[in-house]
């Protein structure tokens, strides 16, 4: 494998504070819990937090290359560099299709989503913020695209992480286990969505996107901390 460069390190740490950082930092901006981290598109100063650290996390993971791809079996068939610029694609069109206004548990929310639906059946022009919407289509890219990008997530944790990391040892697990959860949490997610459209009657689990997304994201952000030897950087400091 070739060496890394001491940008990728950097980029390595960047994305692992955006990604830890991001489940708390809309919540406080916003002062409120929503069903999803994605609702906050729809709020002043937490839209403009979410807008530059999803944008900011999709350009870094684009211009992240890491390792080449070595042929050493299924779990290289595609580079790190492949990996993130399918994650960082992803992100971007998550930024770039919000997801709808409806179900977000929020008050104000509630009322720009309900006054724009009221205008689309007179026939009269919306106002969402931004680019904000109450599509269908739109709302199911914006879900296809945010399941990739954790995906593409995971798979980095769990296995290209893990690469030149003893089978047996901590820091192999810390990573396969960060990019399990990852995975699990979306799993989790899709059965409910699943379960949802099969049975009408499902009942309604309060916040579990946002908890869900939190347990993918924090995860993810936490592995790319550790393998950017953040701990390392920061005891070089205090001496």
């Amino acid at each position: 494998m070739a060496a890394l460069q001491q940008s990728d390190y950097r980029i390595r740490k960047l994305i692992g504070i955006l990604g830890v950082a991001m489940p708390f930092a809309l919540p406080l901006s916003a002062g409120d819990l929503l069903s999803s981290i994605s609702h906050h598109y729809y709020l002043a100063l937490p839209s403009l937090i979410f807008i530059i650290i999803l944008s900011t996390l999709g350009l870094f993971l684009i211009s992240y290359k890491g390792y080449q791809k070595d042929g050493t079996g299924p779990k290289e068939l595609l580079s790190d560099d492949w990996i993130t610029n399918i994650g960082g694609i992803a992100a971007l069109v998550v930024v770039m299709v919000p997801t709808s206004c409806l179900a977000s548990d929020n008050v104000i929310i509630d009322a720009i989503c309900q006054t724009n639906i009221e205008l689309m059946k007179k026939g009269e022009p919306t106002n969402f913020p931004l680019l904000g919407h109450n599509d269908v289509f739109k709302n199911g890219v914006h879900l296809i695209s945010a399941g990739v990008f954790m995906l593409a997530m995971g798979w980095m944790s769990a296995f290209k992480f893990t690469r030149g990391t003893d089978r047996t040892g901590k820091e192999h697990r810390f990573y396969r286990i960060c990019g399990y959860l990852v995975w699990a949490a979306v799993g989790v997610l899709l059965l409910y969505f699943v379960l949802g459209k099969i049975f009408p009657n499902f009942p309604e689990f309060t916040y579990i996107v946002y908890i869900m997304e939190t347990v993918a994201i924090v995860p993810f952000g936490a592995s790319w901390l550790v393998k950017g030897q953040t701990m390392t950087f920061i005891k070089s400091l205090m001496h």
